[in-house]
């Protein structure tokens, strides 16, 4: 029976599941002594760039952090023992498409955020091309900020 975690727990198990993809991806991981302006990760890719990331446990925009050249780093559906995908996405890029899509909504209007816990079709094809890290594999698509 599966034990009931605390915040903490998951996003330290969350970090460390997506640690070890980006690492059999290519990707070296770094943290930041301290999370400041939401940098929770630096990740040097396969072509040496250096990225910002911002690591969350659902797929989320947010108005704060537009403008800031952060990466956000996802898993695109809850946890599963036999593994999921992650995904690695300028904030900036995810928050136009969210805009583009959801910009009519009440709640868009409002508050300028989106979160969800599974990445539904529409945004998988939009993600897929630039931002898979398969579950379980060591190959990605998100070797460069350059995205696409």
């Amino acid at each position: 029976m599966p034990i009931e975690l605390t915040s903490n727990e998951i996003e330290a198990a969350n970090r460390a599941e997506a640690t070890e993809l980006l690492i059999r991806a290519g990707f070296r991981v770094y943290r930041p002594e301290a999370d400041c302006h939401g940098e929770d990760l630096i990740l040097r890719t396969p072509t040496e760039e250096l990225l910002p990331v911002q690591l969350k446990g659902r797929w989320t925009v947010d108005q704060k952090y537009f403008g800031r050249s952060l990466w956000m780093l996802f898993p695109g559906e809850p946890y599963s023992p036999s593994g999921r995908r992650w995904f690695l996405v300028l904030h900036d890029e995810l928050y136009k498409w969210v805009e583009q899509n959801h910009g009519h909504t009440p709640v868009w209007k409002r508050d300028k955020r989106w979160s969800a816990a599974c990445v539904s079709e529409a945004l998988c094809q939009f993600l897929d091309p630039i931002t898979a890290i398969p579950k379980g594999h060591a190959k990605t698509r998100a070797t460069s900020a350059g995205g696409k």
